[in-house]
């Protein structure tokens, strides 16, 4: 299924991920802008249809994609996808290894690149961030939280051309690291109270204008916020970008 208000991009990190409630013009996320996405919202109102959706399109503009997810089976559609590989939260070895690997590689790739002068273009994904509460990289003294190695691609990561894209119930707000809202777009989807869109967003109290229903909400990047729609799709109706 294609939606021509999405068109494809020919390059990554240009995600056609939204429309402007307003104008009707889609609203890109622009990774090379704005290098990080944070998307809060209630269950149920596209939070993964959204990351799904950019996950497919960064994939499909030759990102090195990753996806650490508590909920692999919404993520059936995109396996065996070029260049996207999905990992259980809840698998004690896999996800650690997973992000040890993406955060060594970033840090890896800063120290190369005051020589080399050359971006990498690899995205990591965690599909309910409060899920990697509990997951620890590494063993002895060196043993750290996850939390903990992902803040630091959100302060750092920008400069290496390694990007995060993370989701988080709005109820969970509290718990997200500093980093993430400071170095990220924030996407909120469904209403999330003032108190919340306050702390991510920067809005005012009073009524957000975004959209009612799947998918609505509210995008914050350099200009936001403003109230835009994502394109939510289940798993049986994922819309793939054209080739």
């Amino acid at each position: 299924m294609t939606d021509t208000r999405f068109p494809a991009s020919s390059r990554g990190t240009l995600i056609p991920l939204m429309v402007d409630a307003t104008t009707g013009h889609v609203r890109n996320l622009d990774l090379e802008v704005t290098p990080h996405l944070l998307v809060v919202g209630r269950t149920g109102y596209g939070a993964t249809s959204a990351l799904r959706l950019l996950a497919a399109q960064a994939a499909k503009g030759g990102m090195d994609v990753r996806v650490i997810t508590a909920k692999p089976r919404e993520w059936n559609s995109l396996t065996g996808l070029p260049g996207l590989a999905v990992h259980n939260a809840r698998d004690e070895t896999g996800a650690p290894f997973a992000i040890e690997e993406f955060t060594y590689g970033m840090t890896s790739h800063l120290e190369d690149f005051l020589f080399e002068g050359q971006k990498a273009n690899a995205l990591l994904v965690a599909d309910g961030l409060a899920e990697l509460r509990g997951v620890l990289l590494g063993g002895g003294a060196e043993r750290r939280p996850a939390l903990d190695a992902l803040a630091e691609v959100a302060l750092l990561g920008r400069a290496a051309g390694y990007h995060l894209a993370a989701s988080i119930r709005a109820d969970q707000a509290g718990q997200i690291p500093r980093a993430f809202v400071d170095c990220s777009a924030v996407l909120t989807l469904g209403p999330i109270g003032n108190r919340v869109r306050g702390a991510l967003l920067g809005a005012a109290p009073g009524p957000s204008g975004a959209p009612a229903g799947l998918g609505g909400g509210e995008f914050a990047d350099y200009d936001g916020p403003r109230p835009v729609r994502t394109l939510w799709l289940d798993e049986a109706r994922l819309w793939w970008p054209e080739d």
